[in-house]
């Protein structure tokens, strides 16, 4: 379902080259059009995948307040969307077989319009809208790869740049707007309900272009021998182990590099926070280049290199010299995660050979992926607990960044997954 230089329409067709004059013109703008508006699709449902979850994180005090929870049952409520990206992406492929890959992403959209409803539902909604919407996100996070594969054959790397970089900024955004969209609707919980008009928007836009592929060839659901067979492949699980292992690092810098930095660094709280804002904004611009540029050669060896380290001049910086440059630390911290991150994204589609195998190492990937990550922030504030320094913490997401370094050069080698994976 690649798109050729004649753009398909709708109703599966092509259009033709245009002929001269007006005519031309027409046909020329409508075949942009239907090369364009899938990559604009999935860009929005992209914007989905983080900001939902991610608002909540500014809003905890508020929410506790609101709905009277404790501390405990709060930060259940964040390490929810991680548990449950690594236990329902294993189901997706299967989701893809039944529905196409089109219509799977769908699901999953409607899953995350109806669990941002359920979230205004006091206590017992937040946290049952909390699992819809993340089963929901978990859903895109596996397919998105293979619907911009379908969409865009050869040419996806450039789409899934673009997605990336949208679930990146969606984040950022969600973090940054919670509190106004809170202050303005009123409370927590009714500023939660307001991402329901990007969701809505979403869904409206994938409802357009499922139908458009309708008839498409849908992916085979693999049987559940061959989904386990995927990870005895070593390019499989070189993939697998390096999305998990930049997955760690990435979500242990964005829980504790502020307070990092404000113990360490000596920096007020406030500039702690635009640190690890500036940090986290890098992935944006990187994601747009990254999957491109690396997918134009064979091998991304260097990529690898380039991803893995700065991160690691960041943390030895941080365990030497906190003192002496934080914004450097923050920086190069930001440009090691902001590279790793697309990169694992493209390396998936890379190293598969069709639009289900990608389905089906999307879905390892992200499943072991996300439990493994779900590991790095609590073992960082274990480790300060019992310790009572942040050094101990700063070692394990350094080894964290080593041992991402040597499984991705295994993963960047030009091979791809065997065919029976």
């Amino acid at each position: 379902m690649g798109v050729s230089p004649c753009a398909v329409r709708p109703d599966g067709g092509h259009v033709s080259q245009g002929a001269p004059g007006d005519a031309g013109t027409e046909r020329g703008a409508a075949r942009w059009w239907w090369v364009i508006a899938p990559a604009a699709v999935l860009v929005l449902v992209a914007l989905c995948l983080r900001a939902p979850f991610a608002a909540v994180g500014p809003l905890l005090g508020q929410l506790g307040d609101e709905l009277d929870l404790s501390t405990g049952a709060l930060a259940v409520v964040t390490a929810l969307p991680l548990v449950c990206f690594g236990l329902v992406s294993p189901f997706a492929p299967a989701l893809a077989a039944r529905f196409g890959v089109h219509g799977a992403v769908l699901v999953g959209v409607a899953l995350i319009a109806v669990g941002v409803l359920l979230r205004v539902a006091g206590a017992p909604g937040l946290f049952a809208g909390t699992v819809l919407l993340s089963g929901g996100i978990a859903v895109g996070n596996v397919l998105l790869p293979a619907v911009a594969r379908a969409e865009y054959g050869a040419r996806a790397a450039v789409v899934l740049g673009l997605i990336t970089a949208a679930m990146s900024g969606s984040a950022a955004v969600g973090a940054g707007l919670a509190r106004p969209m809170s202050a303005a609707a009123g409370g927590a919980s009714a500023g939660l309900l307001l991402w329901g008009v990007l969701v809505l928007a979403a869904l409206v836009a994938m409802v357009v272009l499922t139908r458009a592929r309708r008839g498409a060839p849908r992916p085979d659901d693999a049987p559940s021998g061959a989904r386990t067979a995927i990870l005895r492949d070593r390019v499989a699980l070189a993939v697998t182990l390096y999305f998990g292992f930049q997955s760690l690092s990435f979500y242990a810098m964005l829980t504790w590099l502020a307070d990092v930095l404000e113990a360490e660094s000596g920096v007020s709280s406030v500039a702690a926070g635009g640190l690890l804002a500036v940090a986290t904004g890098l992935a944006v611009p990187l994601a747009l280049v990254v999957p491109g540029l690396a997918g134009r050669r064979p091998g991304q060896q260097g990529w690898v290199l380039l991803g893995a380290l700065p991160a690691i001049a960041a943390i030895v910086g941080l365990l030497v010299a906190p003192e002496a440059a934080p914004l450097l630390w923050a920086t190069l911290y930001g440009i090691g995660s902001g590279i790793a991150f697309p990169l694992s994204m493209m390396l998936i589609v890379a190293r598969s050979r069709d639009v289900a195998q990608t389905g089906r190492l999307s879905a390892t990937a992200q499943s072991v992926g996300y439990l493994l990550a779900a590991t790095g922030p609590l073992g960082v504030g274990l480790l300060h607990d019992a310790t009572g320094a942040w050094g101990p913490g700063l070692g394990l997401m350094l080894a964290a960044v080593v041992l991402q370094l040597v499984v991705g050069l295994a993963a960047a080698r030009p091979r791809l997954v065997s065919p029976d994976s």
